[in-house]
């Protein structure tokens, strides 16, 4: 079944995060649970950039916690906020830590799941945080150091479903309380199942 879905290639993310965090709009995130796609269109994102970005997990370098930033791009990285679990995709080259925060999806597939998984009914609320996502898509610490560009994976991402532009809105990010005025924020205009404007 997810042999069908086009990958990413290393290449596109093979860059700065704030260069890749608008173009990961649109693309989706797509996870298998007891045989059933879970997926979502990404709608919103966040960079963290590998030098010099006080907000960003790498800014007092390697650590225990952090190391899968430190991956070639492509990979998971996976932590924790509050309990919560969040999903970063990391880019650049191996051992410069930069990566992107998936802040919001848009559910497209197997949205009953996200539903019991969420405990909730509202679909435009299944999706719209980072926590959210990971909970809906079931998505924890043993994804973290995850090849995401393999769909024979339980976790990967996906090219683009939408296939008309968007205009595309760049801001400050959220719930941080250094590098607060960084327009590294990105969602896509108008999508109703962003976390906020």
């Amino acid at each position: 079944m997810n042999d069908t879905i086009a990958v990413l290639h290393q290449s596109f993310l093979s860059r700065d995060p704030d260069i890749v965090a608008p173009l990961l709009l649109g693309k989706t995130l797509n996870r298998t649970i007891k045989g059933c796609l879970v997926s979502g269109i990404i709608v919103e994102t966040e960079a963290y950039l590998p030098f010099g970005d006080e907000a960003a997990h790498n800014a007092k370098g390697k650590r225990e916690r952090n190391i899968a930033e430190y991956l070639p791009a492509g990979y998971a990285y996976v932590h924790r906020s509050r309990h919560h679990h969040l999903i970063d995709i990391v880019t650049n080259e191996e051992e410069v830590p930069g990566s992107v925060l998936i802040r919001a999806l848009q559910p497209l597939q197997g949205i009953d799941v996200m539903k019991i998984n969420r405990a909730l009914e509202d679909e435009l609320k299944l999706c719209n945080g980072p926590a959210k996502l990971c909970q809906a898509l079931s998505i924890d610490m043993s994804f973290n150091g995850t090849y995401l560009l393999n769909n024979k994976n339980d976790l990967f991402l996906g090219e683009d479903v939408i296939k008309n532009s968007f205009v595309i809105v760049q801001t400050t990010r959220i719930g941080i309380s250094k590098n607060k005025d960084a327009l590294l924020r990105f969602y896509i205009k108008d999508n109703p199942f962003i976390s906020r404007k």
